[in-house]
């Protein structure tokens, strides 16, 4: 099957193989264990000192089994994200709910670089973020909202998920460069709050995908809502105020 880029390929390859060497070492463990359990049946009655070195040995090797199947399982949750964001580029995603609630973003307004990480680390496996997708030749890039799943620190990568299905009820899997991931803060982090007139970059209402636009009110001037809301000017909405919560307005960096 093709792929979208011979990088996203050959990243492909160097994760099976290492997979492949996890599993083959596990397979070594495997048959250590095998004698270590098939010598103390060896053992005679009444002489545990003969079997203690043995049952050390056991545990040793059990542990780095376990060491070795969290590994493999690890890159494995990798491989699979680079599959399907391979996948993602042959066929276009699901249609979300965007043109019934009639925005429509252009081919030459493209949404803009944001940095990655909130600065204070790795963002932590079930965290909601906002991702970009990767482009290709069908579609632009888009963010969506999704989970982290894996941080690949050797590659500063993170595979996420989709946190909307497509129509067959699977969730995508992307392996994205940590400038493409965007934390989003639980509800209960203090927020700055952004000024009105300020670009910036939040979740659609009713969707899963975040656009540009500008803050028409901010949370502050806006009291009729129990939980901290923006209202938002989306670009190509015909002008529209939409009420879009406080967490999920992120800064839009200056153009390059």
């Amino acid at each position: 099957m093709p792929r979208s880029t011979t990088d996203d390929f050959n990243e492909e390859q160097v994760v099976w193989r290492k997979i492949l060497g996890d599993l083959q070492t596990l397979a070594g463990l495997r048959d250590s264990s095998d004698s270590i359990a098939n010598n103390l049946s060896k053992v005679p009655e009444g002489r545990p000192t003969k079997a203690i070195p043995l049952y050390k040995d056991g545990i040793e090797k059990t542990h780095e089994e376990k060491i070795t199947i969290q590994r493999a399982l690890e890159n494995l949750s990798i491989l699979i994200a680079l599959r399907d964001s391979s996948d993602a580029a042959e066929n276009k995603r699901k249609k979300r709910k965007i043109e019934a609630e009639g925005l429509l973003i252009s081919n030459s307004k493209k949404i803009r670089r944001y940095s990655g990480a909130d600065g204070n680390g790795i963002i932590p496996v079930g965290h909601q973020v906002a991702a970009r997708t990767p482009k290709d030749k069908n579609k632009q890039e888009e963010w969506i909202l999704a989970r982290v799943l894996q941080y690949s620190s050797e590659k500063n990568k993170y595979a996420v998920e989709d946190d909307e299905a497509d129509e067959s009820g699977k969730k995508m899997r992307y392996y994205l460069p940590a400038r493409s991931v965007i934390m989003i803060v639980d509800d209960d982090d203090p927020l700055p709050e952004f000024p009105v007139g300020h670009t910036i970059l939040a979740l659609y209402p009713s969707t899963t995908c975040f656009y540009k636009g500008v803050v028409a009110q901010a949370p502050s001037k806006l009291k009729e809502t129990s939980q901290p809301t923006y209202k938002i000017k989306f670009d190509d909405d015909e002008g529209n105020e939409r009420i879009v919560p406080a967490k999920m307005v992120l800064d839009m960096p200056k153009v390059k």
